[in-house]
C-alpha cells in the first residue's frame, strides 16, 4: 500500500514546502486522518468499487471543506486515478515526511497497566536525551505484557516487559 500513496505523499509535501504551508497542511492531514480513525465509513465509501469517483470527490470535498488547495487537489487525484483506497496511507506517509523535517520522532508506548502523565513526561524526556529529537508518545495498554515497558521508537525497541524476561528465562531453563 505505501508504494502506490508515496509518491503522492512526496507530491503534497513538496508543494507544501515550496508554497510555505507545510504546517498548515500538515495540521489538515492530522484532521483528516481523524476522521479516519473516528470510523470506518469513509474509508469504506473511498474503498467501494460501487461508488462512482464523482461521488467519493463529493464526499471528500465536504470533509475538506476550507482545506488547502494542494491537498484537495492531490486528494482528488487520488480518487479520478481510482486511488481513494490509499488516501488514508498517502495521509500518514506524508504526516512521517514532515515530522522527519522536523525532527520529532514517534514512540509507542506498551505497558500491562495505564501510565500516568508523569510516566509518559519522564519516558519522553530520557528518549529525547537519548536521541536529540522531540518525541511524540503514543501510550498502549497491553495486559499480556504483565508488566514493565515495551517501547518503540526511531526504529529501536526497547523490551523491558516482564513477559520477554519469562521468556528469556524460559528459553535459558530447557
Amino acid at each position: 500500500m505505501a508504494d502506490v500513496s508515496k509518491p503522492y505523499a512526496e507530491a503534497l509535501y513538496e508543494t507544501a514546502i515550496e508554497n510555505g504551508d507545510l504546517e498548515a497542511v500538515y495540521q489538515q492531514a492530522l484532521d483528516l486522518l481523524g476522521i479516519f480513525r473516528e470510523g470506518p465509513e469513509l474509508k469504506e465509501m473511498l474503498q467501494n468499487p460501487r461508488i462512482t469517483p464523482e461521488d467519493k470527490a463529493a464526499v471528500l470535498i465536504k470533509a475538506l471543506a476550507g482545506a488547502d488547495r494542494n491537498l484537495s487537489g492531490v486528494m482528488a487525484v487520488m480518487i479520478g486515478k481510482g486511488r481513494g483506497a490509499y488516501i488514508e496511507a498517502a495521509l500518514r506517509e506524508f504526516v512521517r515526511l514532515v515530522k522527519a523535517h522536523k525532527g520529532i520522532v514517534s514512540a509507542r508506548v506498551y505497558s500491562a497497566a495505564a501510565l500516568t502523565g508523569e510516566k509518559l513526561s519522564a519516558i519522553r524526556d530520557r528518549l529525547a536525551a537519548q536521541t536529540g529529537k522531540q518525541i511524540e508518545i503514543e501510550a498502549y495498554v497491553d495486559p499480556s505484557l504483565i508488566g514493565g515497558l515495551l517501547i518503540e521508537a526511531g526504529g529501536m525497541v526497547l523490551d523491558g516487559t516482564i513477559r520477554r524476561q519469562l521468556q528469556t528465562l524460559r528459553k535459558q531453563l530447557a
